[in-house]
């Protein structure tokens, strides 16, 4: 798995770090835990790797834990209706007050229930029969299109060059499955086949929702507000550092991180406390502060490229002494919340 650490590259240099000064390296268990479900086992060197490990970086797709607590994505299993329009309601921020239509299998109170409701009167999705919804019926990948193509016509430009599908009959989804084709939001199973009637896996529910969401073009953040906010949380999570104020980190991080990057913090802010508490000492100076640019922009995704950043750190317990200086180059991906505020849920080092 890649790298994933906070701008403050101490944090993650702390296991190893501790170990080399003679510090216990154990985090506080509940921490710990906090953070495991972003590390699924079973999407590693996965054709969708990328995407996977995105959305569940940012919250938007959870693992199934096994007996042991081992998390698994399972990237290659069916997909239901009820994921898919659950997953999609809570990637895209869809909201609605209207009622929908009332489908007999979809009981209030389920899970699923008010996605259904929010897609449904929105016009996104409909029953399989004038009754029933279906939620437990696996997904098709024409019935993907058609729901991704509704979502997002209001925000994404299909103007591209429609692909042409030798299997795709003339039937309802053959307009949504050229439409999303021209925005390169579906591609093919093989050069010439889109296997419309397919049953969709998770992975490739999660290749389209993730290509859709960064093609909006309806709401753009201003570039300014994305910059400052990535400066903000550096300076004020660097000072509380210098000022050795570990005890307002969390407050910072409630502030301004969500997903893996507030469950990583936390993590490490426990490893922290715990060097304290036995006798341990981290000094940081700011050689220099990181310079922000937007390289990627949507309504609801970001990726902005830190750069130029360094600080020098040392770390004490009485004989046991290790420094070093640290470039602090990475990216921060950031996403919209649903009170339309932006938050940061990962940053990641170029190494």
């Amino acid at each position: 798995m890649r790298p994933k650490l906070n701008q403050m590259i101490i944090f993650l240099l702390f296991p190893f770090l501790l170990v080399a000064a003679s510090f216990p390296t154990s985090a506080n268990a509940a921490e710990t835990a906090l953070l495991h479900k972003y590390y699924p086992s079973d999407i590693e060197g996965h054709w969708a790797y990328d995407a996977l490990d995105n959305f569940v970086n940012a919250g938007l797709l959870s693992g199934y834990a096994d007996a042991d607590g081992t998390i698994h994505i399972k990237p290659n299993n069916n997909i239901t209706r009820a994921e898919f329009v659950t997953m999609l309601v809570g990637a895209a921020g869809l909201t609605s007050s209207q009622s929908g239509k009332t489908f007999t299998d979809v009981k209030a109170g389920k899970w699923y229930a008010d996605p259904i409701r929010i897609a449904n009167s929105l016009g996104i999705v409909g029953g399989i029969t004038n009754t029933e919804f279906g939620p437990d019926r696996p997904i098709t990948r024409g019935e993907i299109a058609v729901m991704v193509v509704k979502a997002f016509s209001s925000s994404v430009k299909f103007d591209g060059q429609p692909k042409i599908f030798t299997d795709v009959p003339q039937y309802y989804a053959k307009p949504a499955i050229q439409k999303a084709s021209q925005a390169s939001i579906v591609t093919g199973m093989t050069e010439a086949e889109f296997k419309p009637f397919g049953r969709a896996t998770r992975a490739q529910a999660v290749v389209m929702l993730e290509r859709s969401l960064k093609l909006q073009q309806g709401n753009l953040p201003l570039e300014q507000n994305l910059i400052d906010l990535a400066a903000k949380a550096d300076k004020e999570e660097t000072q509380l550092m210098l000022d050795k104020k570990y005890a307002d980190l969390e407050r910072i991080f409630l502030k301004y991180y969500t997903g893996y990057q507030f469950a990583y913090s936390m993590s490490s802010l426990a490893e922290i406390n715990q060097m304290v508490a036995e006798g341990g000492r981290l000094d940081i100076e700011v050689v220099k502060a990181p310079t922000f640019r937007v390289t990627e922009r949507s309504d609801r995704l970001a990726v902005l490229d830190s750069v130029y950043g360094e600080i020098k750190m040392k770390i004490s317990n009485g004989s046991n002494t290790y420094e070093d200086t640290i470039k602090t180059d990475g990216q921060y991906l950031l996403k919209k919340m649903p009170d339309s505020s932006w938050k940061i849920y990962a940053i990641l080092t170029n190494e």
